[in-house]
């Protein structure tokens, strides 16, 4: 039966470790113990070894396929155009996000029962959140782009949080390392497709570990969650759940055939590891390793296409986060 399991794509393997981890999760709660030891602590340790493994890969694996990827694309117009297309492509699914979950937000209007506001059951120091979110402005916009150019890139290099900026200094890195003399950029390509080469192979292999490490992050929130308090934001649950669904179900599919003259049935296939990892570590960041390796295989995706737009997506392209606070942010003014 195990190996039957092991032998199994990762995908199947992963959606039966999420399976499990819901039955496991809800069974033990957070009291049941093994030899004074809560089984939900044991949850948290496989879900935390699995999380710090994939974090560990980000900085090394995200610098080497920039500067490669950016060092192999050409001239100064092909960089452009590339760049253009990215940078578009991101603004509108962006903004097709944003409008999605505004239009069901206003439809449904989870945050009204009968014409009123409904009781959520939860408490907040307003005076903690005014302070905290009053007086922004376009100052705060500004200082985006200025934490976009890092003071220091080693201090960079350690923080994970600092993606845009270690992203910003990849591409410049691989720009210029195309223009200096082939003697010196030979060397350097070498050294940065080698470092890139490893971390495809240290992503493989942590990844073969997925269904246990996400076993323990599912179990640990199963574990953990109270359903009855949620009943009273189930419409803004489904709201959420509705909009996210369009948009990965009916716009994303659309642009995949259309732009990407791809089968959206075989990309959501290949790009099944990654949506699952996703969905158990709710962490673009995280699951970035697992993304750009089941590009290579799965989809043929070159690699000068594949370092640069997807580390970059991670970052910038968040639409389910627009989609997401848009309407918590109209479910709350409801």
């Amino acid at each position: 039966m195990l190996r039957r399991i092991i032998s199994l794509p990762l995908h199947w393997q992963i959606a039966l470790a999420l399976l499990l981890a819901v039955l496991a999760g809800s069974w033990s709660g957070e009291t049941a113990s093994i030899a004074g030891l809560p089984i939900i602590r044991i949850f948290d340790f496989i879900g935390e070894l699995f999380l710090r493994a994939l974090k560990m890969l980000i900085v090394p694996l995200i610098a080497s396929a920039i500067v490669t990827g950016v060092a192999s694309i050409g001239g100064d117009h092909a960089f452009g155009r590339l760049g253009a297309k990215t940078f578009t492509y991101y603004l509108a699914t962006g903004l097709a996000a944003i409008l999605i979950g505004l239009v069901l937000v206003n439809w449904v209007q989870p945050g009204l029962k009968d014409g009123k506001p409904i009781e959520v059951g939860f408490q907040v120091d307003t005076s903690t959140v005014q302070q905290k979110v009053g007086g922004k402005g376009a100052q705060d916009i500004i200082a985006i782009f200025l934490r976009a150019i890092p003071e220091n890139v080693v201090d960079v290099a350690s923080n994970n949080g600092e993606m845009l900026a270690l992203i910003f200094f990849s591409i410049l890195f691989g720009y210029f390392m195309s223009r200096v003399p082939n003697e010196i950029s030979g060397t350097l390509r070498n050294f940065w497709d080698g470092v890139y080469q490893v971390m495809i192979m240290i992503t493989d292999f942590v990844m073969k570990f997925a269904p246990i490490g996400v076993f323990g992050l599912v179990a640990s929130v199963a574990a953990s969650t109270d359903l009855k308090e949620l009943l009273s934001l189930l419409s803004f649950f489904l709201t959420v759940l509705a909009g996210l669904a369009i948009h990965l179900f009916v716009v994303l599919p659309l642009l995949v055939l259309f732009l990407g003259k791809t089968s959206p049935v075989k990309h959501f296939r290949a790009m099944m590891p990654a949506l699952l990892t996703a969905f158990s570590t709710s962490s673009s960041s995280a699951t970035l390793p697992v993304t750009m390796d089941c590009l290579r295989p799965g989809l043929a995706v070159s690699q000068r296409i594949n370092s640069f737009v997807v580390p970059l997506g991670a970052t910038v392209n968040m639409n389910g986060t627009a989609l997401y606070e848009c309407v918590a942010a109209m479910f709350i003014a409801q």
